[in-house]
C-alpha cells in the first residue's frame, strides 16, 4: 500500500488541531511538540484512526475526536477519547461538517480564514488539479457513494479555494470550481 497520504496541523491560538493522525516517528513527535500547546486531533473517518493512533494518545496526551457515526466502524483501530454528533467549537476559524458517504461519520474541516477545506477522504485532486472521479473506483462495503456525492453537492455551499484531502494531491486556488464541475455530470 502506496499512496501518497495527508496529516495536517492547523496552530490556533491556544492549542494545536491535527487533521487525522501521523505516522508515529520520533522526528514527527518534536516537531508536534514544539508548539508547547494542547493538542487535539479530529479524525476525517473510522478508518483514520490508524494503529499510531493509540501511541500518541499514550505518550503525549492527544485527544482524538470522532464522528459517533463511525464509532463502530470496522477499520477503526483506536479508541477516540471523544465521539460526537456536533464538533464542539475548537476556534471561531474552524467549522467541522458532517459528509457522510466514504464513512456513516466521514467530516470535513473549513479553516474560514485561508479558504481551506480539508477533506478526508471526501474528495481529492488529480496531478492536473481536477477533482480524481471517486466514483469509478472501488467502493468497500462501508462506503455510500450516492450520499457521498449528496455530500459533495452540499459542500458548495461552503467558502473555500484549497483542497486538502487525506489521499492523492492537493488543490490550490480553485478547489470550490474543480468539484463544482466535477459534479456537473454525477
Amino acid at each position: 500500500y502506496s499512496e501518497k497520504v495527508h496529516t495536517y496541523l492547523i496552530e490556533l491560538n491556544d492549542k494545536v488541531l491535527l487533521f487525522d493522525i501521523p505516522t508515529y516517528s520520533k522526528e514527527v513527535k518534536e516537531f508536534i511538540l514544539s508548539f508547547d500547546k494542547p493538542l487535539y486531533a479530529i479524525l476525517s473517518h473510522g478508518s483514520c484512526g490508524i494503529e499510531d493512533g493509540t501511541k500518541w494518545q499514550n505518550e503525549i496526551g492527544l485527544k482524538v475526536y470522532a464522528h459517533k457515526e463511525d464509532e463502530n466502524h470496522p477499520w477503526i483501530r483506536m479508541k477516540p477519547d471523544v465521539l460526537f454528533t456536533e464538533m464542539p467549537p475548537f476556534d471561531p476559524s474552524i467549522e467541522v461538517i458532517h459528509v457522510p458517504g466514504h464513512s456513516a461519520g466521514s467530516i470535513c474541516v473549513l479553516e474560514k480564514e485561508s479558504k481551506s477545506l480539508l477533506t478526508g477522504d471526501t474528495f481529492y485532486g488529480n496531478e492536473n488539479g481536477t477533482i480524481r472521479d471517486f466514483t469509478k473506483e472501488g467502493q468497500s462495503d462501508y462506503e455510500n457513494l450516492e450520499d457521498r456525492v449528496k455530500s459533495c453537492q452540499n459542500l458548495l455551499n461552503y467558502e473555500f479555494e484549497n483542497v486538502y484531502p487525506f489521499h492523492y494531491e492537493i488543490i490550490l486556488k480553485n478547489g470550490k470550481q474543480q468539484l463544482g464541475v466535477f459534479l456537473k455530470d454525477k
